[in-house]
């Protein structure tokens, strides 16, 4: 694992390592456990010129979860594929509850109160676009970071641009950036707001009233969350959820 992954993987530093070790080799053991149960027993050996090894099951789970963790490194794999989905649902998700109505940009020229998923501008593409009304939206990016690594964040906030066609007119675009979390003593809060953006920790319990709070700042839109308590908060997402028909996200 790289120091990268043991970031994303582990939540942690590398002091970390040797318990997701140990914990990484008795999944394997169930696994074997389970296999022989599954399909037999394994037992044979694979010889390469003068060298022999003995193939067992261990032996092949290894090797299997040598070949999979080189596909991670591949722009494409599964873990973007899933990364890409899970972005999906969590924004699409939360923008339904915030009220907003999900749009394809090439089909609609609305625009109050709509946002779509993984539209490609001229710099790169964001996550999620909202439109409030006329001339007003903002655009959201979601991911993971590592503690203290403040360059990703950073670079997802200074990446989009200020304007952003849609129909006819220009719209004023914010940018809210939504990280799982952000290292201690890390000043890239204060760095997005010196260029006006927002990042949003979903570490944080009550993380969907931040960016209400948020929306309000920067685009004038008002959403009833924001006059709940907590507790109320988390009934009315687990209400709304089970309204939304997640499939139209994927």
């Amino acid at each position: 694992m790289t120091g990268k992954s043991i970031q994303n993987v582990l939540r942690s530093d590398s002091g970390e390592f040797d318990s997701y070790l140990s914990t990484f080799e008795e999944s394997l053991k169930k696994a074997t456990e389970k296999c022989d149960d599954d399909y037999g027993v394994l037992d044979g050996i694979l010889r390469l010129q003068d060298v022999e090894c003995s193939i067992k099951w261990p032996f092949i789970l290894y090797l299997f979860a040598a070949i999979g963790t080189q596909t991670l490194a591949i722009r494409g794999s599964e873990k973007s594929m899933y990364g890409k989905l899970f972005e999906k649902l969590i924004l699409g998700s939360l923008l339904s509850i915030l009220g907003f109505s999900l749009i394809d940009p090439d089909k609609s020229d609305r625009t109050d109160r709509v946002f779509w998923l993984s539209q490609r501008g001229s710099k790169r593409e964001s996550d999620a676009t909202v439109l409030y009304r006329a001339g007003i939206g903002a655009r959201f990016d979601i991911g993971f970071i590592g503690p203290g690594n403040t360059e990703i964040s950073l670079d997802k906030v200074t990446r989009f641009e200020r304007e952003m066609e849609h129909g006819r007119q220009k719209h004023f675009m914010s940018t809210i950036i939504i990280v799982d979390r952000i290292g201690e003593g890390s000043r890239i809060v204060e760095m997005a707001k010196a260029i006006n953006g927002d990042i949003v920790q979903m570490s944080m319990t009550h993380w969907i009233k931040e960016i209400c709070n948020i929306l309000k700042t920067k685009l004038g839109y008002s959403h009833k969350i924001l006059k709940l308590n907590d507790n109320e908060i988390l009934n009315y997402i687990e209400s709304e959820m089970a309204n939304i028909d997640l499939k139209q996200f994927i």
